[in-house]
């Protein structure tokens, strides 16, 4: 591989972050990883506009090159309602490249990275295959899964999480009309497909200027030497896609190195106390559908954590910014219209500035229920304490706001999270084989009962949602 260490990139990612959260020096670990991963040098693909060559695996119907306007469909079908209530259901988590190989055609295809005698490389699993073992899974007593992300990633990322395009399968895991067909199996079996999404970062074509190798410090506005970064394509010019606005690195988000000396952030931010920030500063490349405030590092500064860079080597998305909204929204109803998804697994969310997902999840809901989807699901990874995500539940609550009737403006946001301390009650109680070890779970629903919005509109009820799991 010309990339040794580039597949280890999701384990050194999950040690910086629980470091950092613990307070540790984790700099020299950093600086490995940064000069790790190499520029990504895999082909470039014909993206996101629908054309002859990616039809069979672009969720896009629109051939203009005008994200903000694309759209899906699945002529002739009638799709798939609702479960009635998401909590009654036990969901089977994967990852596909790693469940079943059905197509060993697809294995080396647009990206490459295909080694099953190393356990940090591809293994094959695709859509076909899983379609295969769905009824093992539902012989195991489960009513929906949960697959990785599914559009297309660089060579091996075998997690699938950092995506180059938010509307073109991975070829490596099957074509559009494979997916439908797991889609269509499941609902057959009267099971459900959520799908992991990913909105906070993409890949990695971009460093900050002066910091190909090593850290970008946070910057937040700034003057002269202080400023936000400019950024830097990693690609040559003649190897990134001619789009609407210039060569670029991505198909359909854009960097802007043109600074606006008025141009403020969008939006409040929320940090892990449930604390909330306006931006009372000036300055920032608001042309840009990217940050350029330099790398992730204080996972416990409000403005930091919601635009800095995840482990250094993820570009993070302008999401607060309406533009960028209008893009991602369009492509989230594209991928529901197309495959009959039920819902959603959103990644990172406590690192996306809480006015994306006030845009985008009642735009996703209200497009799903057009579909017959009354109840279409979204739920969060909630590696925050619960000061934070209760900002980012139902209409959400900031610090001033608890055990009143008083909510965050804007509409519902997340149904509810993935809660990774309810994650340690349920796992620690079946490893010792001691009840009492859960005993955790009926005391943090008590605690949390007035810091969170648990009502559904859509039941007219409310319902603790709060998702949890238990590894293999």
């Amino acid at each position: 591989s010309i990339f040794p260490c580039m597949r280890r990139r999701n384990q050194f990612s999950l040690t910086i972050q629980r470091a950092r959260l613990h307070n540790r020096d984790m700099s020299s670990m950093t600086r490995l990883l940064r000069i790790a991963l190499p520029p990504l040098l895999v082909s470039l693909t014909s993206c996101a506009p629908r054309t002859d060559e990616n039809a069979r695996w672009n969720v896009n119907l629109e051939t203009r090159h005008s994200p903000s306007e694309y759209y899906g469909d699945w002529p002739g079908h009638t799709y798939h309602p609702s479960p009635p209530d998401w909590r009654a259901l036990s969901i089977y988590q994967l990852l596909t490249d790693r469940f079943a190989d059905g197509d060993p055609t697809n294995n080396e295809a647009k990206g490459g990275g295909f080694d099953v005698r190393d356990m940090t490389y591809r293994h094959g699993g695709d859509f076909v295959g899983l379609t295969q073992r769905l009824p093992y899974i539902k012989g195991l007593g489960c009513q929906a899964i949960w697959i990785s992300p599914i559009f297309q990633n660089g060579d091996n990322m075998y997690h699938q999480y950092a995506m180059h395009d938010f509307t073109l399968l991975d070829r490596r895991l099957g074509t559009l009309e494979e997916l439908r067909a797991l889609t269509t199996r499941a609902h057959e079996l009267g099971m459900y497909v959520l799908i992991d999404v990913v909105m906070n970062h993409m890949d990695n074509e971009f460093f900050f200027e002066g910091h190909e190798f090593d850290e970008a410090p946070f910057r937040f506005h700034g003057e002269g030497d202080k400023r936000e970064y400019r950024l830097m394509p990693r690609r040559s010019e003649a190897e990134m896609f001619k789009t609407p606005a210039g060569r670029q690195p991505y198909m359909d988000f854009w960097y802007n190195n043109s600074w606006d000396d008025e141009a403020q952030y969008q939006g409040r931010v929320y940090g892990q106390w449930g604390e909330s920030k306006a931006d009372d500063g000036k300055g920032t490349y608001s042309g840009s559908d990217f940050h350029h405030n330099g790398d992730l590092h204080e996972y416990f500064e409000p403005w930091e954590i919601n635009l800095g860079k995840i482990y250094g080597t993820m570009d993070d998305l302008r999401l607060e910014h309406p533009r960028v909204q209008e893009k991602y929204i369009a492509m989230s109803k594209a991928l529901i219209a197309s495959t009959d998804v039920d819902g959603f697994r959103v990644d990172t969310p406590m690192q996306v500035p809480l006015a994306f997902f006030k845009a985008w999840a009642p735009a996703v809901r209200e497009f799903a229920a057009s579909l017959g989807k009354e109840r279409f699901a979204m739920f969060g990874e909630f590696y925050v304490k619960p000061e934070r995500y209760a900002t980012m539940t139902g209409r959400g609550k900031d610090n001033a706001m608890y055990d009143t009737d008083m909510f965050i403006e804007g509409g519902s946001t997340l149904k509810g999270g993935i809660v990774y301390s309810y994650y340690w009650y349920t796992f620690t109680a079946m490893v010792y084989n001691r009840s009492c070890l859960a005993d955790g779970l009926p005391l943090a629903y008590r605690s949390e009962a007035d810091m969170l919005d648990i009502y559904d509109p859509s039941t007219d009820r409310k319902e603790y949602a709060m998702w949890n799991f238990c590894n293999n």
